[in-house]
């Protein structure tokens, strides 16, 4: 189903939740330029990937594609290349 373990992921944007422990990531493939979503939930070590077809978050499981994800997101943080912002809060009940 997942088709991006042989890709390289380019990290375009990261959103860090506090109130969840996770940060948002977008990416995109650096050969196709397909986009995708991730949760990485950097305390577990767990990242889940956006299913847009199904509507819901994913856990990617496979070990390889994990790993292209995880040592990406590494990468990205290292680097501080690209723009990343921190979620003060979500409640949106004030709007």
């Amino acid at each position: 189903m997942i088709t991006y373990a042989n890709q390289k992921l380019v990290f375009k944007h990261m959103i860090e939740l506090p109130h969840c422990e996770c940060v948002f990531c977008s990416t995109q493939e650096e050969q196709t330029g397909r986009t995708h979503l991730f949760l990485v939930f950097k305390e577990r070590q767990k990242v889940y990937m956006r299913n847009g077809i199904k509507g819901n978050w994913e856990e990617v499981t496979n070990p390889e594609e994990h790993n292209v994800v995880w040592d990406g997101f590494e990468n990205a943080i290292t680097e501080r290349k690209i723009p990343s912002f921190v979620a003060s809060s979500t409640d949106l009940a004030s709007l």
